[in-house]
């Protein structure tokens, strides 16, 4: 059975849990860059300290932090995700900024622009996202939409135990749940990502 063959609505957590949680992505693979995912200035946070922990472990030497301003208007999300990789010893010059992006589909566009202002594209193999664990499946679902094909793409994360045991309880981890299901079912019924296996 197929995600598009199903209500979300009738989505058991088991199922929610398979789709969206693997620990697959918590594998560090050697990349040209990774993008950092924006979000909201007041969880950024946790994604800044995945990304600080995959540049330490030798992941990348170029981490592209996008996000435009878009919940806190008086700091764009990549600036706040630098932040926060600095505090954490990441140094300046590893860290490429991207303003403009309002989404996800965004952040993988203009990080991409971002990329072809520094190098001729066609000689980057590999870029890894960077998000958190809830986020992961739909990021990648899009990087691979998005991205060049002739690029590898990989996904990081930390924590997927602690957050697939918390959604069902935590607030705004059970909103964010069911926004990326929300979102999922449309993308594949408009045939712009593949169809996930239940």
């Amino acid at each position: 059975m197929y995600l598009s063959q199903i209500n979300a609505s009738e989505l058991s957590g088991e199922k929610i849990d398979a789709i969206l949680f693997s620990q697959q992505y918590e594998q560090v693979e050697k990349s040209d860059y990774a993008i950092v995912l924006g979000t909201d200035p007041k969880y950024a946070a946790i994604r800044a300290e995945i990304a600080a922990s995959f540049y330490r472990k030798g992941g990348t030497q170029k981490l592209i932090v996008s996000g435009a301003a878009v919940a806190d208007k008086s700091i764009t999300e990549s600036a706040f995700l630098q932040q926060e990789l600095a505090k954490r010893g990441v140094p300046e010059e590893a860290i490429i900024e991207e303003t403009r992006a309002n989404d996800t589909i965004q952040n993988m566009i203009y990080s991409l622009a971002e990329i072809s202002k520094r190098e001729d594209i066609t000689t980057v193999g590999s870029i890894t996202i960077i998000t958190e664990p809830f986020h992961m499946r739909r990021s990648l679902c899009l990087a691979n939409a998005f991205l060049p094909r002739f690029i590898k793409v990989y996904g990081y994360t930390e924590g997927v135990p602690c957050q697939r045991a918390q959604w069902k309880t935590d607030e705004r981890l059970n909103r964010c749940v069911h926004n990326e299901i929300a979102i999922l079912c449309p993308l594949i019924a408009s045939g712009r990502i593949e169809d996930i296996v239940l």
